[in-house]
């Protein structure tokens, strides 16, 4: 009975991935290639030869339903290790003229006017060389990436960018940049590859927006400590948060992206409790199968608390989305995914709100993207 059990919940799960996929006229196993070979050549473009500056060492990538890609690239770290007389050498690499530039700060913690000025004029360097990169990699190689509509777009979102200054294994002084994003429509692309619009011609295309720093709009911050609180295990019947910190990003002409982390179980010398139900003593298996069990109400919640309290936003224009990346519980024999990707624009949240739309077509009109690793 338990083979049966199983057998349907796998040709149920196929069949939902297979109809999810369908729905959005997406080969998604061909997708998830393009963007890791994607990655792999924005990973290379920012490597430099003097290993001081890289623009990513970890790249994640998205394909969302009616909006297009997005690149997110974390925090940047640069790297000096070259002590002069006076204090350190700061050493920029070069931003395409063929050379480096370089000045020395004090060790003091009070910088001079003169330190600040050339500071600001190496972080324009530093700015300088990140929109180079980025310029390269949407001319020239998005296009690489299959399956987009010419209205949709690929952005590369690069976060608030993180200077420091090290000498031996100690970090002396570190600045904060402004984050920065680019985004190209794949038409301005098309019309390139085409022969219709000149290379300079599609550099003029890209949209450049330099980000604010940390900046926090209420209402995000509000649906944070929702869900949140929402996932804490005295309060989920399935899957639990392990702290009450989800984060999110504000993306103009995107919306909001949240991520977060859920889990399902603790273990004590080989047996495993599930917190949000009480058991305890469970074998390995006996704690997968409950865990398995859990998969398809976790995520029909997932989706109704979406519905129920996206509409607490108010920051977001109705073209936007609102965008929840889910890690979900590790289980070694599950076939549920690894993580999934649930995204709605901000007019169906506006629609419920206003009862322009009934609860259950609301939450019909998810997005879900679902991965298995």
């Amino acid at each position: 009975m338990k083979k049966v059990n199983k057998t349907i919940y796998m040709l149920a799960f196929a069949m939902t991935v297979g109809l999810t996929a369908l729905g959005q006229g997406i080969d998604q196993a061909r997708m998830d290639r393009d963007l890791k070979i994607a990655e792999n050549i924005l990973s290379t473009l920012s490597s430099n030869e003097r290993n001081i500056f890289s623009l990513s060492r970890s790249i994640e990538s998205n394909y969302i339903p009616d909006y297009g890609v997005i690149f997110s690239l974390p925090q940047n770290t640069l790297i000096y290790t070259k002590r002069s007389k006076g204090g350190i050498s700061v050493i920029a690499p070069s931003t395409g003229s063929g050379s480096s530039y370089s000045y020395v700060i004090s060790d003091d913690d009070d910088e001079s006017d003169e330190e600040i000025e050339k500071n600001e004029e190496f972080r324009k360097r530093m700015d300088e060389l990140v929109t180079e990169q980025m310029t390269t990699f949407l001319v020239d190689y998005a296009d690489l990436i299959g399956q987009l509509k010419p209205s949709d777009r690929i952005m590369l979102n690069v976060k608030s960018l993180k200077s420091e200054v090290w000498v031996s294994s100690n970090r002396l002084r570190t600045n904060k940049n402004k984050g920065k994003t680019a985004e190209i429509l794949k038409s301005d692309l098309i019309a390139y590859k085409q022969g219709k619009a000149t290379r300079d011609e599609t550099i003029k295309k890209i949209k450049f927006v330099d980000k604010g720093g940390d900046t926090m709009e209420r209402d995000l911050e509000l649906f944070s400590s929702i869900f949140s609180r929402l996932y804490e295990p005295d309060l989920s019947t399935t899957y639990y948060a392990s702290s009450r910190n989800i984060n999110y990003e504000r993306i103009e002409n995107l919306g909001a992206i949240f991520s977060m982390r859920v889990y399902s179980s603790s273990e004590n010398n080989g047996l495993h409790s599930i917190r949000t139900t009480g058991e305890s003593g469970l074998t390995r298996e006996e704690r997968d199968t409950k865990v398995n069990a859990m998969y398809p109400e976790f995520e029909q919640t997932f989706r109704e608390n979406i519905i129920d309290y996206g509409r607490t936003i108010r920051s977001l224009k109705p073209s936007e989305m609102l965008v929840f990346k889910v890690r979900l519980t590790e289980c070694r024999t599950c076939e549920m995914p690894k993580s999934i990707e649930l995204s709605v624009k901000a007019s169906t949240l506006n629609d419920f709100d206003s009862g322009k739309t009934s609860r259950e077509n609301a939450v019909k009109a998810i997005s879900i993207k679902k991965t298995s690793n």
